[in-house]
């Protein structure tokens, strides 16, 4: 006969201690590395939390358009850490100017451990691509014009509008005409505002919008537009 007693064997009992310190903390998301500070490891397994939002940041995405959800549909964790549950259960769809608290629970590794953490969050969609923009050219007459040098690193759907403003003064002058405007592959032109053809009318500041379509694959380089 089975002892009661026997049934609830271990019920309530503690996971042992862990010796485990994290020096640091990588969470990557499709390319994109941000870090957590480390931590000291108490128990076999412990809890992490990743705030992730879809929001607007300093990218190439025209504020008007609405961006796609971001999906998070997979999780691992580098060795010798294992993944024991992901809340909320994946996968998850953030919508755009929403955020959620991603919660990791984590066994530690058996024997003591001092060092850094990976955490991979994946996305299996394909129409997803990203798009590094390391500096703003313009070219006029064969001159070449560096418009803006600070990197813009975002994911978008292939052939998502994005749009970026640019400052004509840095290479024309009041009075010019600006008959037309392209862009150099991959990128594709979808317009301007103002439209071309127009004169450069204002004697202070001339800012035009470029708007361009995503490329149909990853990118890293620069942007390219040609004026003339």
């Amino acid at each position: 006969m089975v002892k009661l007693s026997d049934l609830f064997k271990g019920l309530g009992k503690k996971e042992p201690a862990s010796n485990t310190v994290i020096t640091s903390i990588s969470i990557d998301y499709q390319g994109d590395k941000h870090g957590l500070d480390g931590m000291k490891v108490n128990e076999s397994v412990f809890e992490i939390s990743i705030p992730f939002q879809n929001k607007t940041g300093s990218d190439l995405l025209d504020d008007s358009l609405k961006r796609p959800d971001l999906r998070i549909e997979s999780a691992s964790v580098s060795k010798p850490f294992e993944l024991v549950d992901v809340s909320p259960k994946l996968p998850v769809a953030v919508k755009y100017k929403e955020g959620v608290t991603m919660k990791l629970r984590i066994r530690a590794p058996s024997v003591p451990y001092t060092g850094p953490m990976s955490v991979s969050l994946g996305e299996k969609s394909s129409g997803m691509v990203r798009v590094q923009i390391q500096k703003i050219i313009a070219v006029r007459n064969g001159v070449k014009t560096v418009l803006e040098e600070m990197p813009s690193v975002l994911s978008v759907q292939k052939g998502q509008v994005l749009k970026r403003d640019v400052q004509l003064y840095k290479m024309m002058k009041y009075g010019d005409k600006v008959s037309s405007i392209r862009v150099s592959p991959p990128f594709v032109m979808s317009g301007s505002e103002p439209p071309a053809p127009f004169r450069i009318d204002k004697e202070n500041s001339f800012i035009i919008s470029i708007f361009v379509l995503a490329p149909q694959d990853s990118y890293a380089g620069p942007l390219e537009i040609t004026i003339s």
